[in-house]
């Protein structure tokens, strides 16, 4: 084997993780305005296909074209039970419902829905439920970030450390990728409470990718139900404290699921059935 091929799948974890972040902050720094630099709007649309790339390359580089085969199949494992799907699809959106309304119930002042997200993106004026399932359906497609974090990172974490273990080593990684969409209204709270999100969030995706065999599809769906509903409720954004009670509450709740998550299906796979998935 050429050294250079035995480098690369030596180091293909960290190198790999080194690509995405190469591929996709440059774009993120730019809109945040630390690089003066402009890119079309359809670039920053499909940033997350920088995952993508970078996941493809060096799969193909370190395990060929069966490697990357493989990987790509795994957005096809549609064949798994209903309750993953009602898991994937409902589980994120309750626990955001639950939270807004639990704080609003606790602060005794009803969600202002005239703060959220989508009135930014479609207009004030915008009938918002008619955006819901469009907006689903763009998410699961323009966004690529799971081939890379769950299709890439995590077998390879998984191979070397226990299911949590790996996935809080993932969450952490995942939450200061979002770095550069804060940097613009730095907001120290905001940032704190965002990484308690993707670290118990991580924990869910990582229960539903090794309880479904390694499932990107379920995966894709979970993180796209979870950026939907976080768009058309009333919770803090990624660059002020606005409606940051409600995102405290939603991020607890989340805790506690992958709190209850780990007791039940236990540290070592965070699957009851399956083995941790280490292969790509």
């Amino acid at each position: 084997m050429p050294r250079s091929s035995e480098f690369l799948r030596r180091h293909s974890l960290v190198i790999g993780i080194i690509l995405m972040f190469l591929f996709t902050w440059p774009i993120d720094l730019a809109n945040s305005g630390v690089l003066p630099i402009q890119f079309p709007f359809i670039i920053y649309l499909f940033l997350g296909w920088g995952f993508i790339f970078a996941s493809v390359i060096m799969t193909a580089l370190t395990l060929g074209k069966e490697g990357v085969v493989s990987l790509l199949k795994r957005y096809l494992q549609w064949r798994v039970g209903w309750k993953w799907y009602l898991t994937a699809l409902g589980l994120a959106p309750a626990l955001w419902v639950a939270g807004v309304f639990l704080y609003a119930v606790l602060v005794q002042t009803r969600p202002d829905f005239s703060t959220i997200m989508a009135h930014r993106l479609f207009g004030e004026s915008a009938n918002v439920p008619l955006f819901i399932v469009p907006f689903f359906l763009i998410d699961l497609v323009s966004n690529g970030e799971e081939i890379g974090w769950r299709g890439y990172v995590l077998p390879r974490l998984q191979a070397k450390y226990n299911a949590l273990a790996s996935t809080l080593i993932l969450g952490i990684l995942w939450g200061l990728w979002h770095l550069p969409k804060f940097l613009s209204h730095f907001n120290a709270t905001a940032f704190t409470w965002f990484m308690i999100h993707v670290i118990a969030f991580a924990v869910i995706l990582t229960w539903i990718y090794n309880g479904t065999k390694g499932s990107l599809l379920l995966v894709v769906l979970c993180h796209a139900a979870s950026n939907t509903v976080g768009i058309f409720l009333p919770v803090a954004n990624t660059t002020t404290g606005e409606n940051m009670g409600a995102y405290i509450t939603i991020a607890l709740f989340e805790v506690a699921a992958a709190i209850i998550i780990t007791i039940i299906a236990g540290p070592g796979r965070l699957s009851r059935t399956e083995q941790m998935q280490t292969q790509v």
